[in-house]
């Protein structure tokens, strides 16, 4: 029988006679540690668990991550995962970004860069305005003008 090209073989396993099986050609598989708090040496061996809710329920993986925030300066988080959907990011959609306040910040000001990009482009005034530069200056000392205001009013 020929090896297939993947790092998980057919090969049984010793303690249960039970074959590996293989990872399909189109799947990733990712290990990692997702915990710091784990001593070097042997491992643990836990024998209660049955399923990938049981590993997540008694390990708890965590792992604190350093941001860089626009200024440069440093932004540490813990991230958790309490079930396979807490990696996904999805364009930011995913519970990555949800569970993180940080990456929900981020993806707070992109989403709303976007939502006034798309205004500019369906506004054809606005446009004019922003082709000459003494119309965008004025602009600028209107919106400038109105932010003060807002800030005031806090």
């Amino acid at each position: 029988m020929a090896m297939k090209e993947n790092f998980i073989s057919m090969a049984p396993d010793e303690e249960s006679n039970a074959k590996v099986s293989l990872i399909d050609q189109n799947k990733t598989l990712m290990i990692d540690q997702y915990t710091t708090d784990v001593e070097a040496g042997n491992p643990e061996f836990v024998e209660d668990i049955h399923n990938i809710d049981d590993a997540f329920a008694h390990f708890k993986p965590k792992v604190e991550v350093a941001f860089t925030d626009e200024e440069g300066g440093s932004v540490t988080e813990t991230l958790k995962f309490g079930e396979l959907r807490d990696f996904e990011a999805q364009g930011g959609k995913g519970r990555l970004v949800q569970n993180s306040p940080f990456l929900s910040g981020v993806k707070s000001k992109i989403d709303t860069d976007e939502k006034i990009r798309k205004s500019i482009e369906q506004n054809r005034k606005l446009r004019d305005i922003l082709k000459e530069a003494g119309s965008r200056d004025e602009l600028k000392q209107m919106l400038q003008s109105m932010l003060s205001e807002l800030e005031g009013a806090d």
